[in-house]
């Protein structure tokens, strides 16, 4: 499972998750792994709340410049002696270089989630004030609310730098949005040091059913950002340039 949720943030419970998976599975019980990757490895530690395996697309976060092209899994040592095992046997383990990327990234780990962070918070509160904006999706504003509050005051140590929102119109104004930006770049990544901005009905989830998105509030209006290391307000000029544009 994936908490929070991409693109909505909506919010699971890990420990309801853990009492799933003790009750599933035979003589041996169900493996429960969390993509931690929109969290990063700061925010939300999953194992602490009953994973048995944690993932990560290390291209994100942990990466940090867009340059490398990497993943990591974490977890005892009962699973992690299988998953060597069987990475052995596969070869999918990151080159000489990747590795020296990583290693320089995460001296700078902490400090550029940190910023992340603060940004977006300010960023989302620009959104949920603007008239161009039918709804934001941002974690400090959905964990307002009394069911997820619950979960995200047990399990995150603060909002995270993911957000979405939902432009008045539909996609027509989302793409003319996207378009008009001009720092935030037109990316489906996320976790770099520079703000990315996608469309995640015709990029990131594309793949999912019309039905299934309508399901889970992917709308076409909806637009996702991650934001980065920039200076807010000039991330936050950007954006109402681009919605003026819409």
């Amino acid at each position: 499972m994936e908490t929070p949720a991409n693109p909505t943030n909506a919010l699971f419970d890990l420990a309801l998750c853990r009492a799933v998976a003790e009750q599933c599975g035979g003589a041996e019980r169900a493996v429960f792994c969390v993509d931690n990757t929109y969290m990063g490895p700061l925010w939300q530690s999953p194992i602490a709340h009953g994973a048995d395996l944690v993932v990560y697309s290390a291209t994100k976060y942990i990466g940090g410049h867009s340059d490398l092209i990497a993943g990591a899994v974490l977890g005892s040592q009962a699973y992690m002696g299988r998953i060597r095992a069987l990475r052995t046997f596969l070869g999918n383990m990151a080159g000489p270089w990747t590795g020296w990327l990583l290693m320089r990234s995460l001296e700078t780990l902490k400090v550029r989630m940190d910023q992340q962070a603060l940004n977006a918070r300010s960023v989302a509160d620009f959104l949920a004030a603007h008239p161009k904006v039918a709804k934001t999706y941002y974690l400090g504003h959905l964990a307002e609310h009394s069911a997820q509050k619950e979960i995200f005051n047990r399990q995150c140590s603060t909002a995270g730098a993911m957000l979405s929102f939902d432009i008045v119109g539909g996609e027509a104004e989302a793409f003319r949005f996207l378009n008009a930006l001009k720092l935030i770049k037109l990316a489906v990544s996320l976790g770099s040091t520079e703000s990315l901005a996608e469309h995640p009905a015709t990029m990131t989830h594309s793949d999912v059913s019309a039905e299934d998105r309508e399901r889970l509030g992917i709308s076409p209006s909806l637009v996702r950002i991650s934001v980065g290391v920039e200076h807010a307000e000039d991330i936050i000029w950007d954006i109402q340039q681009a919605l003026e544009k819409a």
